[in-house]
């Protein structure tokens, strides 16, 4: 199949077009692509003039005001859209948006899991993430930092909270610890290779982040929320990461000013047993090295990409 030519519809933002949180990360032999940034607001972006100079148009999830961001709709475009939603389940109003701007807008869905995308007319296939391994990766750096909890507290109620717990634990502990945003240039992805164990909280219950990807990458062992069971895929716990049940988030949570649960020994016991399990005779090594091994094998962006190309060329004829 003769590689296809992709326009890249996404926010002005830089790791948007760094590429570091999934597909079109570096070159492969299946496409080529070139970026168009869009704002907030767009609307009823003509992709028909396109037509010719792109085989197909990929949009990117994001914040959009609108659900009609292209236009004409899907039945009358001449050249096909994809969109990919990454974050379909943070909240039932976020996934009606991102139902009706797929119906509205796409020729083809890519989604994590299926099981919330029948009944669109709109055909839907399972695409995961993939991790850019050229972007996380093992430094080879000494590991110096011992436990890490890098993500933005505003997204859940319990992740503020937790940073002071934890903060206070590795103090009491004299174990190293980080905290900070997930998007914060080169330093996120060098501050992984650094660490030993990375803590995460998931946003829902029902949400997969890309974090379980980027930190096996990276070389580093995930203490977490179990993750969702995605059809296909044998991350298993104990062997690729290790899990704690509480405390865990409901729902996501207001970005500004976020209401902070309480966390103390008690709640975080769980949480507490997993990193002295970890740190405490370096086992974190093990469940490191299984997880690398298993998303370098099976969900880099080189592997990903051969995927979506057959997926292109079944579902859309290209």
């Amino acid at each position: 199949m003769k590689p296809l030519h992709v326009a890249l519809v996404h926010r002005g933002q830089q790791y948007r077009y760094d590429r570091i949180d999934g597909q079109f990360a570096y070159e492969v032999p299946e496409f080529t692509w070139e970026h168009v940034e869009v704002h907030k607001g767009v609307r009823d972006l003509d992709v028909n003039q396109w037509a010719g100079r792109f085989d197909l148009v990929w949009l990117d999830p994001g914040k959009y005001a609108h659900t009609n961001i292209l236009a004409p709709k899907r039945s009358q475009h001449k050249i096909p859209v994809i969109y990919w939603s990454l974050y379909p389940t943070l909240t039932r109003g976020h996934l009606a948006k991102e139902r009706a701007r797929a119906q509205y807008n796409a020729n083809l869905v890519l989604v994590d899991d299926l099981k919330h995308w029948g009944g669109l007319g709109v055909p839907a296939r399972r695409l995961a993430y993939s991790v850019n391994e050229r972007y996380y990766y093992d430094r080879g750096l000494a590991r110096d930092i011992d436990v890490n909890f890098c993500c933005f507290p505003g997204y859940s109620y319990e992740r503020g909270a937790l940073n002071k717990w934890l903060a206070s634990y590795c103090k009491r502990r004299e174990w190293s610890y980080v905290s900070g945003g997930r998007y914060a240039g080169d330093r996120y992805a060098v501050l992984m290779a650094r660490s030993k164990v990375m803590v995460h909280i998931l946003r829902t219950p029902q949400t997969r982040p890309p974090r379980i990807f980027d930190t096996a990458a990276s070389g580093t062992a995930l203490l977490s929320n179990p993750m969702p069971v995605v059809s296909g895929e044998t991350w298993t716990i104990g062997e690729h990461y290790k899990t704690f049940r509480k405390p865990y988030s409901e729902k996501i949570a207001p970005t500004k000013n976020p209401k902070q649960a309480k966390m103390d020994d008690v709640v975080c016991r769980e949480i507490a047993s997993g990193l002295d399990e970890l740190l405490g005779d370096d086992s974190w090594r093990e469940i490191a090295e299984n997880a690398k091994r298993y998303v370098l094998a099976h969900h880099t962006w080189a592997t990903r990409a051969t995927e979506l190309r057959q997926i292109v060329h079944k579902e859309l004829g290209l």
